[in-house]
């Protein structure tokens, strides 16, 4: 396997071992580790992360393949995400959405071609009360309208 965490992940998925008793419970965040680490779950990642935490990988893709926040495939740079509950909603987030799309030129799912950003919608983002809600990476971004999605754009290196 030639995929492996570099001495400082390494380190930190060690110190998992002090928060949590077992490996089911160190899943989630080793999953987010290697994430970070290797920037998407490969298979590769998959059967390394299975290994660290003696899960099986069928257990590490079921986990990895229930939450939104962790990619199978790659992403670009930046990953923006909108939220489509009903709150957002309401709030006009399919609109949003659907300018993004324009201005991209991509369609859900897709990453532009200089791998730049990634068009994805959510379930729910937890912004409800601040709706229409968006995720641009770990940032959460509220009240999104076309003019301040279009300033966040700009202010993005």
């Amino acid at each position: 396997m030639n995929i492996q965490f570099s001495p400082n992940a390494l380190k930190e998925f060690k110190s998992f071992d002090t928060l949590y008793d077992n490996p089911k419970s160190k899943l989630l965040p080793t999953l987010h580790l290697a994430q970070k680490e290797f920037g998407y779950l490969s298979p590769e990642v998959i059967e390394y992360v299975a290994t660290l935490t003696e899960l099986s990988p069928a257990k590490v893709k079921e986990v990895a393949s229930f939450y939104t926040m962790l990619h199978k495939k790659p992403v670009g740079k930046y990953h923006i995400q909108i939220c489509t509950n009903i709150s957002c909603t309401m709030m006009k987030s399919r609109e949003l959405f659907s300018h993004l799309k324009k201005k991209l030129k991509i369609e859900a799912g897709e990453t532009t071609q200089d791998k730049k950003f990634t068009l994805s919608t959510a379930e729910c983002l937890g912004g409800c009360d601040k709706a229409p809600t968006l995720r641009i990476n770990d940032t959460y971004y509220y009240q999104v309208t076309p003019e301040k999605m279009e300033q966040l754009l700009k202010e993005l290196p």
